[in-house]
C-alpha cells in the first residue's frame, strides 16, 4: 500500500523555516538540521495521518501493536536523556 504525503498547513510551514534556515545558516549548520528534522517529522504525522484516514477499522490486536511500535519511537526527549 503506498500513502501519497498530503502536504499540511504545517508541514508547509516547517518546510518554509527549513528553506529560510538553508539560506540563512547553509546546509549544515545546527539551525537547518533542527529545522530539517522538524519537517522531516511534519510530514511523517501527516503520512500516518493519512494511513489511519485510508485503513479499514483495525482489531484489538493491531490497536496494541501499534501503541507498542509508537511507544518504543524514539523521542526528542529519549535522545536528550541519551546525550546527558
Amino acid at each position: 500500500m503506498s500513502v501519497k504525503v498530503p502536504t499540511t498547513c504545517a508541514s508547509r510551514k516547517a518546510q518554509a523555516r527549513l528553506a529560510v534556515a538553508i539560506r540563512d545558516h547553509g546546509t549544515n549548520h545546527p539551525t537547518t538540521r533542527a529545522a530539517r528534522e522538524a519537517f522531516e517529522s511534519e510530514r511523517y504525522l501527516a503520512a500516518v495521518r493519512a494511513a489511519v484516514a485510508d485503513a479499514p477499522p483495525l482489531t484489538a490486536d493491531q490497536c496494541a501493536r501499534l501503541r507498542q511500535i509508537l511507544a518504543t519511537a524514539p523521542t526528542t526527549a529519549n535522545q536528550a536523556e541519551a546525550a546527558a
